[in-house]
């Protein structure tokens, strides 16, 4: 309404109203008094004649079953809708709460989600603040899954985003981590937070054993205790598909079931000796297995072939271009414990697509094996550049398992892409590789999407159940603002940062500063 409003104070009832109607349609009136010129009292008399007649219409149509005002006769019972009430136009300003206001005004604005949360910044389609917190969401019921899936194009805002989510939840006491920092722009969110920092790659001077066992959870995923027996076969599991995710993006093809019978034989023979000598297998006492196997597993010749063939695939951890990362016991640790924890990897920048491949693997199974456990309270784990480290069926399988998993441990997955086409890498269309990709969308029950170009439309919509006006939101998506889906439901936000947050947020510094703290520790490493 305008700053002149008229109001009745003779109540509601029940309303039967078309949605689709205008608003006028609706008995909702309005006039305009620039000036705020005092109303004579003629006038006043005309207006409510004017609404009067308004109201007759409203009821006539049968758009409405009350009129203002108390009932008339004996008991009320002789007519439902009554004029004789007396409509009073009130010419002043009026205080309200949110409240009643969205009572009064429905359709204009949006309900907040009504659940605890750190604030991520300004609700665009509602007003007032959008708070996000995905543990309390899950457990008011407004989620049903605990992970989510950010896309946005370069400099649209979606890592400025991730980050300022990370950050207030880590100081509203969860835990991060975040696999595979390529760019080096979490090593000031880091040290912002007071967390750890551990770069892999040449001139790191960092070894991590891929096959340690990890932490071991009290309990199992049906929330029993876990016994020695379950313990055992998770990390046989852990280990068995690190391995095959890394045969298979060496050799750029799925492993032949000889291949696949020999690397578990392999890996069994390897786990056995090192638990004889007290310490924990690496892969070189893996791929002493397979170099010179027993002579009973040998057997048929396509078993001898196998065992050649792995021996070849697994040499370059070892003696190729992998050599001193992956290759041996662990030189550092991983501390439960630390606020967060980012694995920088800017040092394979300029690697090849399967050193690239093979190094995410190894890192992501290492922590993975430390967090899958509910004992070091609930943590958000990022994927950053998601579908770089998820492009490999093993890998891929390893997300998807892990996604499962997120509510027995407490943990949330935030997969960042460019572009729902990104899933396109996973493999071929209408292979199994793509639609087990596409299947994290569905498990995603938190989804934002800032800025998408036209081409991607017709994907987006399909694939996020978007609507038309859904998508003319995303297409026309300022920098910074973002349309989350929470289970299906629509807010656009707009994310606010604070200055103390700014220069650490804001990617190219963070990437100079990630860039002077490489050179100083391959200085340190040198000397």
């Amino acid at each position: 309404m305008s700053q002149k409003d008229f109001v009745d104070t003779g109540g509601y009832k029940d309303m039967v109203n078309d949605i689709q109607q205008k608003p006028e349609e609706l008995g909702i009136f309005s006039w305009d008094d620039p000036n705020e010129v005092d109303f004579t009292r003629a006038e006043k008399r005309a207006l409510e004649r004017k609404v009067r007649k308004k109201y007759q219409r409203e009821v006539d149509r049968e758009r409405v079953n009350y009129i203002p005002g108390p009932l008339y006769g004996p008991g009320g019972a002789n007519r439902k809708n009554n004029f004789f009430g007396r409509i009073v136009s009130v010419f002043r300003t009026r205080r309200t709460t949110s409240y009643v206001l969205a009572a009064a005004y429905p359709f204009v604005a949006s309900g907040s989600l009504g659940v605890p949360g750190v604030y991520i910044g300004s609700d665009e389609m509602g007003g007032g603040g959008f708070y996000f917190d995905p543990w309390e969401l899950y457990a008011a019921g407004v989620i049903t899954g605990m992970s989510m899936i950010a896309l946005g194009g370069v400099g649209k805002g979606k890592s400025t985003l991730v980050k300022s989510l990370v950050c207030r939840l880590v100081q509203a006491g969860r835990l991060g981590l975040v696999m595979t920092d390529k760019k080096g722009e979490w090593v000031p969110v880091a040290h912002y937070l007071g967390g750890d920092v551990i770069s892999v790659g040449q001139g790191s001077g960092t070894r991590i054993n891929p096959l340690d066992a990890g932490n071991r959870p009290k309990l199992n995923v049906d929330g029993q205790p876990l016994s020695d027996e379950e313990w055992a076969q998770m990390v046989r599991e852990r280990r068995l598909s690190l391995m095959n995710a890394i045969c298979v993006v060496t050799e750029g093809r799925e492993l032949t079931s000889a291949e696949s019978n020999v690397l578990a034989i392999a890996l069994d023979e390897a786990q056995a000796k090192a638990a004889l000598e007290g310490r924990t297998v690496i892969i070189p006492d893996l791929l002493d297995e397979v170099r010179s196997p027993a002579p009973e597993l040998l057997g048929r010749a396509s078993r001898a072939e196998a065992f050649e063939q792995l021996a070849n695939t697994l040499e370059r951890l070892v003696e190729g271009d992998l050599k001193g990362m992956f290759d041996g016991a662990s030189t550092v640790e991983f501390n439960p414990w630390a606020p967060i924890t980012v694995f920088n990897t800017r040092s394979f920048a300029n690697s090849s697509d399967k050193v690239k491949k093979i190094a995410y693997a190894c890192i992501q199974t290492w922590a993975e094996a430390a967090v899958t456990t509910d004992e070091y309270g609930q943590r958000i784990v990022v994927y950053e550049e998601g579908m770089e480290a998820l492009n490999d069926a093993g890998s891929l399988q390893r997300m998807i398992t892990q996604v499962k998993l997120a509510r027995a441990y407490g943990l949330f997955n935030v997969l960042v892409l460019h572009k729902l086409s990104d899933l396109d890498m996973a493999g071929d269309e209408g292979s199994a590789s793509r639609a087990s990709a596409y299947s994290l969308l569905g498990d995603s029950s938190v989804q934002v999407v800032y800025h998408q170009n036209k081409s991607e439309r017709e994907r987006t919509i399909e694939k996020l159940g978007l609507s038309e006006r859904q998508w003319d939101i995303v297409s026309k998506l300022k920098q910074g603002q973002g349309l989350w889906l929470l289970e299906g439901k629509p807010f656009k936000v707009q994310n606010r940062m604070s200055k103390p947050e700014e220069p650490v947020f804001n990617t190219n510094a963070a990437m100079e500063i990630a860039k002077a703290e490489d050179a100083k520790k391959k200085e340190r490493v040198a000397a």
